[in-house]
């Protein structure tokens, strides 16, 4: 790649319309690695919006990024792989899907401030009040709504890993509040 950076960072059009042309390739793939499906998702941000960020961040602060590159430390297109994915990184937890609530506000509260126990919810045979609502939504979202650990991974907008741990602090918390502490693991 033939780029001068300090002259992009200076404002020459010429120079910076051919580190475009040289690395618009580099920078797409990038993206399309770092962002895989979550950009077909309808309210994430367009790939071309992405991109562009990419672009204006390179440029934010008189080009302050393009100045501080060092050859002696990486290629350039590593170093700009890696700017890609940080900037799409930053772009898709800003558009993130809209998040469920950590509290079940749709539940109304006795005047004991203790939930309504429907038939056949978890309420009606755990003390889901030592939870936290989180805890809680994960444990619903499991065992009353059936999904398995990607679906409500998904629907929570966090990593499979996350709503495991959740589950875990969960069940942990009721045993220990049961005085169950040592009994059997998760199910």
């Amino acid at each position: 790649m033939d780029i001068d950076l300090q002259a992009c960072a200076a404002g020459d059009q010429e120079a910076w319309s051919n580190f475009v042309t040289e690395t618009a390739g580099l920078v797409l793939a990038a993206v399309r690695r770092t962002a895989g499906k979550q950009l077909d998702h309808p309210q994430m941000p367009d790939i071309d919006d992405v991109v562009q960020s990419i672009y204006v961040r390179l440029l934010a602060n008189n080009g302050r990024l393009m100045l501080k590159y060092d050859p002696e430390r990486s290629a350039i297109s590593t170093w700009l792989t890696l700017i890609a994915r940080s900037v799409t990184i930053d772009v898709l937890r800003r558009k993130r899907l809209p998040q469920v609530p950590l509290v079940d506000h749709d539940r109304p509260e006795q005047s004991q401030g203790s939930p309504v126990h429907g038939s056949g919810s978890l309420e009606s045979v755990a003390p889901m009040q030592v939870l936290t609502g989180r805890q809680r939504l994960v444990l619903t979202l499991l065992f009353e709504d059936g999904r398995t650990v990607a679906e409500a991974a998904r629907f929570l907008g966090v990593g499979a890993q996350t709503v495991r741990s959740t589950k875990h602090k969960a069940l942990e918390r009721l045993r220990k509040h049961l005085g169950l502490e040592n009994k059997a693991d998760d199910e």
